[in-house]
């Protein structure tokens, strides 16, 4: 993290703009090598990267020939992962497809189409019109299908069609129903058989608000707004969100990362975008140099220092702000 903001501060004191990518994240799409990231999170690594990237050209008018490569690049690792049935793998493949598209000609109308159609086919046909994450598995996580949504919103909106409609007014009929009372948050997990299937938790509300900003900007920014009044911390310099509700304490996972305190690591880091999304620009800024303190002590261990780690804190750098106003 301290690189690349090294490398940004240089950046700016330069006449002319330039693209600028965290090293680890230049090598892994230079050679295709992975480090420890998990693999079933190596395609959320790669659709932050390319919006990242697609970020950055829009900060920094000029840099758009680099971003089109970072993003073409992107996809060409993202298709070397195999060909994965999974609904989140596909969701975040579009999202790719949806990156390039912002930033000129699309890579491959006819595939983007395809998945895209798919997409919407799954959410349709499923109860809770959710696609879902991975194949022959029966729960639904709210969290995942945003991204499905925000994926078939950015080919809506580089393509001149509707096909977001019908599955966000399903989903959203759905999560009426599976809104915690107190919060007014929606539960982590739709069939209620997943831990803690009916507690809202951070790392899927940071993750909702800056997807959702995407598809629905007015219902993002309720909700935001709730996520804001019941999971935000401040503990003198620390600022970060709950992962779980206030009375709720429960150890963490492969979600949620380390625990401190009940403030959530891939809450808060997830929450930098999020915040941008939502124009909350004081609060992004806050989330930013704590994010910088928790890794110079070593909270994350080694998680903080994957290639996901740094995609998505490369992606939350350049987040857009106000994008889901």
């Amino acid at each position: 993290m301290r690189s690349l903001l090294a490398t940004l501060i240089l950046a700016a004191t330069t006449s002319s703009p330039q693209f600028t990518m965290p090293s680890k994240l230049e090598t892994l799409l230079a050679n295709g090598k992975w480090d420890a990231t998990p693999k079933s999170f190596r395609i959320i690594a790669l659709s932050h990267l390319a919006d990242g990237c697609v970020g950055q050209s829009r900060a920094r008018p000029g840099t758009q020939v680099e971003a089109r490569k970072c993003v073409e690049d992107v996809l060409k690792q993202a298709l070397a992962l195999g060909k994965v049935k999974d609904g989140l793998f596909l969701s975040h493949l579009n999202l790719i497809y949806g990156a390039a598209d912002q930033l000129g000609a699309c890579i491959d109308e006819r595939a983007h189409e395809a998945l895209t159609q798919e997409l919407v086919k799954r959410s349709m046909a499923d109860p809770t019109f959710h696609a879902s994450s991975y194949e022959g598995v029966a729960l639904r996580w709210p969290a995942d299908q945003t991204v499905t949504l925000a994926s078939i919103a950015r080919f809506d909106a580089a393509h001149g069609t509707t096909l977001l409609t019908a599955p966000l007014a399903g989903w959203e009929k759905v999560m009426s129903k599976h809104l915690d009372p107190k919060t007014k948050l929606p539960e982590s997990e739709v069939t209620g058989r997943g831990p803690g299937a009916k507690h809202p938790r951070g790392c899927a509300q940071s993750y909702i608000t800056r997807y959702l900003s995407e598809a629905d900007p007015k219902l993002a920014a309720t909700w935001w707004t709730a996520y804001r009044a019941n999971f935000l911390v401040r503990m003198g310099p620390i600022v970060g969100f709950r992962e779980w509700p206030v009375g709720v304490e429960r150890k963490g996972d492969v979600d949620s990362g380390p625990i401190i305190m009940g403030i959530g690591t891939a809450a808060s880091a997830f929450a930098l975008a999020a915040a941008k999304a939502q124009g909350d620009v004081l609060l992004a800024g806050q989330l930013e140099a704590n994010e910088t303190a928790l890794l110079s002590t070593g909270i994350g261990g080694e998680m903080a220092h994957l290639a996901l780690a740094e995609a998505i804190a490369f992606q939350g750098t350049w987040q857009p702000v106000g994008a889901g106003k």
